[in-house]
């Protein structure tokens, strides 16, 4: 199995992700005129060269995730619509892609016509990935965030073909230098008291995460990764 294989994107999955891009926003008054190009937008920016891990199998994962804690979302539109534009700007060589995200996803919200308080706390949540640490975030941030960092807590092959994918993503950054930020922000993710904000992620993931993360901490310090 090869990195690109497990988080390649099929056409099945891009019909399947129009249909919940439409669903989503079939309700707003500016969906008639403005839902296919919307999309076309975002299936563009996910396809594009060098997203290993990025693209759209990520999006359809973390909508799934979702789908399955919809009980506890307050703001379910505003969640699935943070999936769609979190990384919808992903440059590995700029260090602004979430405030570009945001900016993105303020303009084409705005197309749909989507309430202005919506728009904002998409905003929040889309800017609270830039660094997934404590903060006063709102239960519908904790839990955008705990999806976001699900793939932590994914079985081991599937973790280590997304930590495979990462590296093909910055694979301009020298082996020494990846490795050396890969371990600190791994070790900055192992510091905290714990890795998931929500009862619910914890119980799902933080075990499994915590041993994902650490194994990886050992094949870096070994050299025999980045």
């Amino acid at each position: 199995m090869n990195g690109r294989a497990l988080f390649e994107v099929s056409e099945r999955d891009i019909a399947f992700l129009r249909g919940e891009w439409e669903s989503l926003t079939a309700s707003y008054a500016g969906a008639r005129l403005k839902q296919d190009a919307l999309f076309e937008s975002l299936r563009k920016r996910y396809s594009q060269k060098g997203r290993f891990y990025h693209n759209l199998s990520h999006v359809k994962a973390l909508l799934a995730l979702a789908d399955s804690v919809k009980g506890a979302i307050r703001g379910y539109d505003e969640v699935r619509f943070s999936v769609w534009y979190h990384d919808a700007i992903y440059n590995t060589r700029k260090s602004d892609n979430e405030e570009k995200s945001a900016r993105l996803a303020a303009e084409e919200l705005e197309k749909l016509r989507a309430p202005a308080e919506a728009i904002g706390r998409v905003l929040d949540m889309i800017l609270a990935t830039r660094k997934h640490e404590a903060a006063n975030y709102s239960e519908d941030t904790q839990i955008f965030l705990d999806i976001d960092l699900s793939i932590l807590g994914a079985a081991e092959v599937v973790y280590q073909e997304y930590a495979s994918s990462i590296r093909k993503e910055y694979a301009w950054v020298p082996a020494f230098m990846y490795r050396q930020a890969r371990k600190r922000i791994l070790n900055g993710f192992l510091d905290r008291p714990t890795l998931f904000f929500t009862k619910e992620m914890r119980r799902r993931f933080e075990l499994v995460a915590r041993k994902n993360i650490e194994r990886e901490l050992k094949e870096l310090s070994a050299g025999s990764t980045g």
